[in-house]
């Protein structure tokens, strides 16, 4: 019975094995034919399959999507939910070196396929190279509110000139966050933009950003909980938290598929600096929480907490009466309430009187204080 349990075992084992050598040599004989294809050149430039961002495909991505076949993983280069023979069929057509060289002031493309475009439709991006230096430059990528467009790449003034700004363009003018019009696999479309973004070489892979505002920055709250550690390093929240179906009950939430339905658990990457930014007078997405547009949110000050719980905070959410008010000498305005988390790893400035737009009683001058904030934290 034993040695009959063990001959059926190693059979299944040899049946694994054997059924993984026929994929390899099946994603061999494929990628051989397409190398020097078009579809392939594109896909190379892209560099998906460089796991390790060292601008090279090779025997380490490789060992490291063997690693995680079967499973969902960064490896998954297709998007389908597991590691299987198109990924690999993808990584060994793009083998060798996938660097593209210096990124210049330019417009990217990505094309992707959802329910509401089968077709395909090219997603686009608006970038801004510092005009001065070599870089390697930090990146910022700029996710623009509800019915805006790349455009919003001018919105922070000057003070993001030193960084290359990245400006994608929602579908629909917006991002898939809960109820928006566009369905888009919005996470995917930002996985593949930083992918490529990392393969030019005056791009500095170990400082990239997300900031959004208000819907761009529900998307940010999203990109914080589903994209992996290695994506990204920074993100900035202008004007909205996280929906209450991002977390509740203990846990984050998301959907293995890409879409937002959010019914399953995750546990985001760590390692990363947050900033959030909310005024106490918004009557779009409220400070406290609850109902708008066409979803529920969490409260600004529980929802930055959360993701510091993430990063490491071991300690009670502080106290609304704990933030630190500014004055002339700690580098911020008296409007502005400061919460600290980690040594300021994770922060969150509440602006009295502060409306969806940042103006306090007409005065815009606290929404170009906080461009200031926002830039600061990211580039330093």
């Amino acid at each position: 019975m034993k040695s009959s349990f063990l001959f059926t075992n190693f059979s299944i084992h040899k049946m694994k094995i054997s059924n993984l050598v026929s994929n390899i040599a099946g994603a061999l004989i494929f990628a051989t034919l397409l190398l020097f294809s078009p579809l392939t050149r594109s896909a190379q430039a892209q560099c998906s399959a460089d796991l390790d961002n060292n601008h090279q495909i090779d025997g380490v991505d490789l060992a490291q999507l063997l690693s995680q076949w079967g499973a969902n993983g960064t490896a998954d280069l297709n998007n389908n939910g597991v590691v299987d023979g198109p990924d690999l069929t993808q990584l060994l057509a793009q083998w060798g070196s996938c660097s593209n060289g210096n990124l210049s002031s330019t417009t990217l493309s990505i094309t992707q396929t959802w329910a509401q475009q089968p077709s395909g439709y090219t997603r686009t991006a608006a970038v801004l190279v510092p005009t001065s230096g070599s870089g390697p430059f930090p990146v910022v990528i700029m996710l623009h509110g509800n019915g805006g467009n790349s455009s919003f790449i001018n919105s922070m003034g000057t003070t993001l000139n030193n960084a290359i700004r990245v400006a994608p363009n929602g579908y629909s003018t917006s991002w898939n966050v809960d109820n928006e019009t566009s369905k888009a696999p919005d996470v995917a479309f930002i996985r593949e933009l930083i992918a490529l973004l990392k393969t030019y070489d005056n791009v500095d892979d170990a400082k990239i950003s997300i900031y959004g505002v208000s819907n761009g920055s529900g998307m940010t709250n999203r990109l914080l909980i589903e994209l992996d550690g290695a994506a990204f390093q920074k993100a900035a929240c202008r004007v909205s938290q996280m929906i209450t179906k991002m977390y509740h009950d203990g846990s984050f939430w998301f959907n293995a598929s890409g879409d937002n339905t959010y019914n399953q658990i995750i546990i985001p990457a760590n390692g990363r600096r947050i900033i959030s930014i909310s005024g106490t007078a918004d009557t779009t997405i409220p400070y406290t929480g609850g109902s708008g547009v066409g979803t529920t949110f969490m409260n600004c000050q529980e929802s930055i907490y959360r993701f510091a719980q993430r990063m490491g905070e071991s300690g009670p959410q502080l106290s609304d009466a704990a933030g630190i008010p500014g004055n002339s000498t700690n580098g911020y305005s008296a409007p502005f309430v400061k919460y600290t988390y980690l040594n300021g790893q994770v922060v969150h400035y509440k602006l009295i009187g502060g409306t969806h737009g940042l103006s306090v009683n007409g005065s815009t001058a606290y929404a170009t204080e906080a461009n200031q904030i926002i830039a600061t934290f990211l580039l330093q």
